[in-house]
């Protein structure tokens, strides 16, 4: 369980009291707190407008819902938002649902009582009260079971928890964070996610952009996550050939930065005695984009679907996919916000002519 308790650098310790590496227990500017997190370096547009909505959000203790792609970002967000804030005095306490069964994760969450339950010889304060004063994050919210999500409303609305094998209702004084991979409105439409827990999470929605909306970026991420590699593998960092940084470019990174920083350290353990991270060592991240083009347009071709109609789904889709934002949908499909505008239109009034057409035929 190791794993699911943090206490980062800058943060509280455990027992709530400030550690060595903090500055008498202050909570760290949002300039200071967001450099922390390489994940959420960059100038595009997008990641400044995320940024400048963290540090709005951490100025305040309002319940967060961070939602984005897997591999995105979320976890690191929330970190951020906590370092960023005055719950940086206390401690950050991570709890990830889908690791822990659902009568584990109730003991885990709300602490038991000595004697509670089979095998509880010693009580246990649980998550919620080790995170005293500070932040806890349920990392994956959407994998809460439904038996603790009628616990966790109460726990939102009344600010008490009460652990196993008490009646007692105990005061806690935690600001929650809650991230999720999928739409957690989808869950509530599904019947998998109570609607009302929902709007408590999501008093205010904090969307991680997807990495293929900020390839700009890569300027400043690639060197950030090479270093953090080449640390972590005990590997020697080494700069990216201008050949291997155009291939990285061009991708579309479904796994986002979690797939970043697997090409990145699987490049340096490969580079030998290169001085540099060269193409070779990049080029199978081709071979995934080609063989899933290749299988896609023989489905296509098989459902004998036209290219305009692949076209206009296509450019629907990027809209779907980026809310609305026509300039961020352009730049997944590679296009000119100009380009992707005037091919928006022609579909449409394809769309329009098809249906005055089926509207003839059926008066006819």
């Amino acid at each position: 369980m190791t794993d699911q308790f943090e206490v980062p650098q800058g943060a509280a310790s455990t027992n709530g009291g400030p550690d060595a590496g903090s500055s008498g227990g202050n909570s760290q500017s949002s300039s200071q707190a967001l450099a922390d997190s390489c994940a959420l370096d960059g100038q595009s547009a997008v990641i400044k407008a995320f940024r400048e909505r963290l540090e709005k959000l951490a100025k305040t203790r309002t319940t967060v819902l961070i939602v984005g792609e897997p591999g995105s970002g979320k976890s690191r967000a929330a970190r951020a938002l906590h370092l960023a804030s005055q719950c940086a005095r206390g401690p950050l306490v991570v709890v990830q649902p889908a690791a822990l069964s659902p009568a584990l994760l109730e003991a885990e969450l709300f602490g038991h009582e000595a004697g509670a339950f089979t095998g509880a010889g010693e009580a246990r304060l649980g998550r919620f009260r080790l995170a005293q004063g500070g932040t806890l994050v349920l990392d994956g919210v959407e994998d809460l079971p439904a038996s603790l999500q009628t616990k966790l409303l109460r726990v939102l609305q009344e600010k008490v928890v009460e652990p196993l094998g008490t009646d007692t209702p105990l005061p806690i004084d935690v600001r929650i964070v809650a991230t999720s991979r999928r739409p957690l409105q989808e869950e509530v439409e599904a019947g998998r996610f109570r609607e009302d827990l929902f709007y408590r999470l999501a008093v205010v929605e904090l969307v991680v952009p997807p990495l293929r909306d900020r390839i700009e970026d890569l300027r400043e991420l690639v060197p950030a996550l090479i270093k953090d590699a080449a640390s972590r593998a005990g590997l020697k960092p080494r700069p990216v050939s201008a050949e291997a940084f155009d291939l990285l470019a061009k991708h579309s990174w479904p796994g986002n930065l979690a797939e970043l920083e697997n090409a990145l350290e699987r490049a340096l353990a490969l580079a030998g005695s290169d001085s540099e991270v060269q193409r070779e060592a990049l080029e199978y991240l081709l071979e995934d984009v080609h063989g899933a083009a290749d299988q896609i347009a023989e489905s296509v071709l098989a459902a004998g679907i036209s290219l305009e109609e692949l076209t206009d789904a296509l450019l629907l889709a990027a809209m779907r996919a980026t809310r609305g934002n026509a300039s961020a949908a352009a730049r997944r499909l590679g296009l000119s916000r100009r380009t992707f505008a005037y091919r928006l239109r022609r579909g449409e009034q394809r769309q329009a002519g098809q249906e005055e057409e089926e509207e003839e035929d059926r008066e006819a």
